[in-house]
């Protein structure tokens, strides 16, 4: 049941996180297991999505720090072509890779709330939880995100 409802969103987060598919996916599953497993040792009553948030994240950037120390590389992002004009689909994708890379460079706490909103569909009070912040901080991170990214946009504009 838990599989089936957040499987999705959460393969999305992990995938902007640490920024490859195939990672993603062995996060994710990190992230279930973990999660069976504090099920079965514990009967306490959870808010299901804001901790599988916060496994999410933690995941990812155990991940990341796993692969920084190895010095990996991830794959390049492929995305489905399906638009008319191979003109139009090349200005998307440059468009989307613009975006994509300012989202990337924003600091881990700013993009992991902004994700976690954006993505997650997460009240602040929830990103406050995964995130270990008060509900003024998350605001704050997230204002920060979106300014970050309204100024790196303007010049492509």
């Amino acid at each position: 049941m838990l599989v089936g409802r957040y499987r999705a969103r959460l393969l999305a987060f992990c995938e902007h996180l640490v920024r490859s598919r195939e990672d993603a996916e062995d996060v994710v599953q990190e992230v279930f297991a973990a999660a069976f497993l504090a099920i079965l040792a514990n009967d306490r009553p959870i808010n299901a999505r804001a901790w599988l948030y916060r496994i999410a994240r933690n995941r990812s950037l155990d991940h990341l720090r796993r692969t920084k120390a190895r010095g990996t590389d991830t794959n390049d992002r492929q995305y489905p072509d399906n638009t008319a004009s191979t003109t139009d689909t090349a200005a998307v994708r440059e468009e989307l890779r613009a975006f994509v890379k300012h989202v990337q460079a924003l600091p881990e706490t700013q993009r992991s709330a902004l994700l976690l909103r954006e993505l997650g569909g997460l009240s602040y009070e929830q990103i406050g939880h995964v995130m270990g912040r008060t509900i003024p901080s998350v605001k704050s991170l997230l204002v920060r995100a979106r300014i970050a990214l309204a100024e790196s946009s303007e010049p492509h504009a």
